[in-house]
């Protein structure tokens, strides 16, 4: 691992354990045993850091996407939350500290915002293409799409703000969030998919 590979899982250790605004890049060189100085040669301030560590978790997010087939998308889009699940615990802190974020690092929200509305772009695409094969509600219309897309992102960011510290050590907690998220499709389903969903759940 590179030196600056080993910045950037030190930094998301202390920024997911502390919170982003309680950690500085001098605490980052001391749990290192580096110089301040070798720590901004490679990332000349918090922003730059944070920036690299949401990059990489956006490439990994990008996988699961390229990772859809469309042999069944419905079960890609039900089956989508426990890949995400687990990139969402490793960088935690971007939901816990959103607002935090929002204020104080622009340049990354901004980068937040934008991938957020292209993943909404994608997902929204494959819910019309599931009114086209029958499984969501055909007289959902576009603005009804956009809602759901919104509420969907809104829940996913409160599962994460609202877990109490006993709650991640729950075995179970990735079950809980994948019926968390997909439960928001339920009243959008038709009979068809309805069943599709419960079917699912049996697997």
């Amino acid at each position: 691992m590179n030196i600056k590979d080993i910045i950037k899982e030190k930094a998301l250790e202390l920024f997911n354990t502390k919170g982003v605004m309680n950690v500085t890049l001098r605490e980052v060189a001391k749990e290192l045993n580096k110089s301040y100085g070798n720590i901004t040669y490679h990332y000349r301030t918090k922003n730059c850091l944070i920036t690299a560590l949401y990059n990489d978790m956006m490439i990994e997010t990008k996988a699961i996407v390229i990772s859809f087939i469309n042999s069944n998308l419905f079960y890609e889009i039900l089956d989508a939350p426990k890949k995400t699940f687990k990139i969402s615990m490793k960088y935690l802190f971007f939901y816990v500290d959103y607002i935090e974020i929002k204020r104080n690092f622009r340049t990354v929200f901004t980068n937040f915002e934008e991938n957020n509305n292209s993943r909404k772009m994608f997902y929204k695409s494959i819910l019309e293409q599931l009114q086209d094969q029958g499984i969501i509600r055909a007289e959902l219309n576009k603005k009804d799409l956009d809602y759901l897309m919104e509420l969907s992102g809104a829940i996913r960011t409160f599962f994460f703000l609202n877990l109490s510290l006993e709650k991640f050590l729950d075995k179970n907690l990735e079950n809980q969030y994948v019926e968390y998220v997909n439960r928001l499709l339920i009243p959008y389903l038709t009979s068809n998919g309805l069943e599709q969903y419960n079917n699912y759940k049996a697997c």
